[in-house]
């Protein structure tokens, strides 16, 4: 190899390497573009995620407020269904003894 062969050579690798150089710097900026973005992504899961538990919680609120209304009613059934038998029975017992006279 003469001198311009090694000097054109060089000249090429030089040339391939700053190629190569710009290339890598190209996909470095957008990975860095791409990294902030998914951070945005993240924080907004994040938030997301904060919210549906929030909700969550105030849904498991209001399950034990029902369940706490349905016994009260259970309840009042009851003591309706039983102030209606002990009336029944108070008149079956006032017609037993007025058939009975």
């Amino acid at each position: 190899m003469n001198n311009k062969e090694v000097y054109n050579w060089i000249k090429k690798w030089i040339s391939g390497v700053n190629e190569w150089v710009k290339h890598f710097n190209k996909r470095l900026n957008n990975a860095e573009k791409d990294l902030a973005e998914f951070g945005t992504l993240i924080n907004e899961n994040v938030d997301n995620i904060q919210h549906n538990y929030e909700l969550i919680y105030e849904i498991k609120d209001d399950i034990e407020d029902l369940k706490q209304e349905i016994n009260a009613l259970k309840l009042i059934q009851i003591i309706t269904l039983k102030q209606k038998m002990d009336e029944k029975e108070k008149l079956t017992a006032y017609n037993d003894k007025s058939l009975a006279k």
